[in-house]
Formats: structure tokens, C-alpha cells, sequence
């Protein structure tokens, strides 16, 4: 790799975003829309906590409308003004080209996320104590996600010499990663353990793994121009297309398997309240036959202030138990009035907390008052023994 190359392409792309007034309005919208998701929900109140759990909800849908805006004009705007073919007479190969171009468009991101930290910090610090290792960790998440988005970006560029084309496409090749929160390799999926202020090897290695495959595929369209219309250039594009399968392939394959032997699994948190105890750990270590934990729960915001920390911090744990033996199967129930686990989960003694007697009594108001909403927060464990 030639360095001196990657590093004026990085230069020129820096100096071409930020010479440019409209990327200024970008990063501003990306900024007011992260603040607005952060700290305009209603949730964010009820739950009184100084974190940025509704963030986390949107950033998904905020990335997506801002990397596109991002990485549209990496290619496409070259190509659009001529200057691709003079870009291409650097003294290094196509790969070169695309570092450079990709490490620009991160730069561009990273100035914007180190803003938003900034701010948020800012703002969650007047209202509480916030935990600066779970926020530490959840940007490093935002960073990672952003790498991968960014990559997949490029390669729409790359595909076309218009910009609003660049940008649907950069939304749409996205938006299957981003809008999928049920996939197990959706970024939702992934980005999870930062958000509960855990640094894992899993979760880099699929936000990296996926970025290389994309760049790959990027050094490929540009490289392109020295086989298309050749005898062998249908042989190329199958040669080429099984290459970038077999990298995403080594990828996936690599986060399935450190998601079962996680080299690195950091509590960022202050209390390491997202990890477990040596002593749990050892007791896990010690089963000899399956456990099934059956959580019922009700949703977030079906609950009290001062309950609100008490979920996080259960589900957290039974993540951290089904992650640390393969002989603990965890199933969480979140109850709703539309389904039909709150007979489950009383048939297992998991009593609703509206009604009973003596009434739970929260905080409400400045005063206590009854509780008089469904309220369900229990564990099963189920054994041979």
C-alpha cells in the first residue's frame, strides 16, 4: 500500500467535504436529529436515567439518512466533474484510491460523532450522573456502525456518476442491515453490547469484517475499467463476484464463532453492572445438566421510574448467562395485553403487581401512589434436578 497516495486522497476528500457548505447543513441535521432522538422521547423522562437508551432506538434510522449523505459524492461526484481519470494517475493502485476515499468519509463521521458526545455528555451531566464508561462505549458503537454503513455507501457511489442516485442507493443497500432489529445480523443485533457498555470481540468483528468486504468490493467496481469489454471479462465478474461472497462468508462466519469465544469482553461500565461476578461465573461453570430460564417482563415503559434501572440491569444479566454456557437456554417473555403470557407467567407464580395486597406503591408525582398498571418482573429456572 502506498501511503503517501492514500494519504492525498484522504486530504483531497477531507478538504472537498468540509470546503462545502451543504456539509456543514449535513452534520448540523445529524446533530439536532441525534439530539431530538435522545432527549425528546417522553421515555427518557418517565425512565430517569442519564443514559442514551432512546438514542440507540433511532440511530439506525439517522444513520441512514446521514452516511448516504456522506459517501454520495465519494465516487460519483468525481466522475460527474471528469476528475476520476486524473484521481486514477496517482502514483498507487485502486485500493489506494478507495482507503483514501473511505478514511476521509470516516474522519468526516468521527468529527461529527465526537461533536454529538460532546453535546450529549453536556446535556446528560445537567441533568444527572451519567456513567462515562457506558457512553464511552456506546459511541465506540456508533463509530463501528458507522464504519460498516459507510463502507456499504461507497460501493452505491461507485455504481453511479449521479448523486441523488448515489444517495438512494447508499439508503436502500443500508437499509436491510438497519431496519431489520429481529436479524441476527442486523445492526441492532450487533451493536447491543455497546449499548449495554460492553466491548466485545464479536461485535468488532462483524462491523470490521463487513467494512472489508465492502471495500474489497469497492477496489473491485473501480478496477473494473481495465477488464470490462475484454474476452475474460464475463469470467471476471463471476471470478471477482465469488471472491466477495466467500469474504462476506469469512466474516459472518468469524462473528458466529466469537460470539461463542469472545477473546475480549470489556465491562466499560463503572459498577460493572453489565458483566458477571467471578463467583457466578464459577457457578455456571459448575452445572452438569441444562437450565431453562424463563423472564417475564413487561415493557419499559409499562414501568415505574424506579424500576426502570432494575429491568435493564435483569435482562443484562440473563444476556450474560445464556452467552457464558451453552447449558442455560434464556427465554425472555416480554408481556403485553395482546398476547397470552401473563397466564404463563402466573401459572409459574409470576403474580401481576397491579392489585395486589398490600398495593406496590411508587413514586409518582413527588408523592406515592399505587401502583394500577400490569406489572410483570420474574424469573423461572427449570432443571433436571
Amino acid at each position: 500500500m502506498n501511503t503517501q497516495a492514500v494519504l492525498a486522497v484522504f486530504k483531497r476528500n477531507l478538504a472537498a467535504y468540509f470546503g462545502s457548505p451543504s456539509g456543514y447543513v449535513f452534520i448540523c441535521a445529524f446533530l439536532l436529529s441525534s439530539g431530538l432522538a435522545a432527549f425528546w422521547p417522553q421515555e427518557f423522562f418517565d425512565s430517569n436515567l442519564a443514559n442514551l437508551d432512546q438514542l440507540n432506538r433511532f440511530l439506525p434510522h439517522i444513520l441512514l439518512g446521514f452516511i448516504p449523505a456522506i459517501t454520495m459524492s465519494i465516487w460519483a461526484d468525481e466522475r460527474r466533474q471528469g476528475t476520476d481519470e486524473l484521481l486514477l494517475t496517482l502514483p498507487g493502485s485502486d485500493f489506494d484510491v478507495v482507503v483514501g476515499k473511505y478514511l476521509g468519509a470516516v474522519a468526516i463521521f468521527s468529527v461529527s460523532l465526537l461533536i454529538s458526545l460532546v453535546a450529549n455528555y453536556f446535556v446528560l451531566s445537567q441533568l444527572g450522573n451519567p456513567d462515562f464508561g457506558l457512553l464511552a462505549s456506546t459511541y465506540i458503537g456508533y463509530w463501528f456502525v458507522g464504519l460498516t454503513m459507510i463502507a456499504i455507501g461507497m460501493v452505491a457511489s461507485f455504481l453511479t456518476a449521479n448523486l441523488t442516485v448515489a444517495f438512494v442507493l447508499g439508503v436502500a443497500f443500508n437499509s436491510p442491515l438497519a431496519l431489520l432489529p429481529d436479524s441476527e445480523w442486523a445492526i441492532a443485533t450487533n451493536f447491543l453490547d455497546f449499548s449495554r457498555g460492553i466491548i466485545s470481540t464479536s461485535g468488532i468483528i462483524f462491523f470490521v469484517g463487513l467494512a472489508i468486504a465492502m471495500l474489497y468490493l469497492s477496489s473491485i467496481l473501480i478496477g473494473r475499467r481495465h477488464w470490462v469489454g475484454s474476452p475474460l471479462g464475463k469470467s471476471k465478474y463471476s471470478h471477482f463476484s465469488i471472491r466477495v461472497i466467500a469474504s462476506l462468508v469469512t466474516a459472518f462466519a468469524l462473528t458466529q464463532y466469537f460470539r461463542n469465544h469472545d477473546v475480549v469482553r470489556i465491562d466499560a461500565t463503572a459498577e460493572q453492572l453489565s458483566s458477571l461476578s467471578e463467583g457466578s461465573i464459577d457457578l455456571l461453570g459448575k452445572l452438569q445438566s441444562p437450565v431453562e430460564i424463563d423472564a417475564f417482563i413487561s415493557p419499559s415503559e409499562s414501568m415505574p421510574e424506579q424500576y426502570v434501572q432494575t429491568r435493564i440491569n435483569l435482562l443484562t444479566a440473563l444476556r450474560e448467562i445464556d452467552r457464558e454456557t451453552k447449558l442455560v437456554s434464556v427465554n425472555v417473555h416480554v408481556i403485553t395485553p395482546e398476547d397470552n403470557a401473563s397466564a404463563t407467567a402466573e401459572k409459574y407464580g409470576v403474580e401481576n403487581q397491579n392489585g395486589v395486597t398490600p398495593p406496590l406503591f411508587v413514586m409518582e408525582g413527588g408523592r406515592m401512589v399505587p401502583w394500577q398498571k400490569d406489572l410483570y418482573m420474574g424469573v423461572v429456572c427449570k432443571g433436571d434436578n
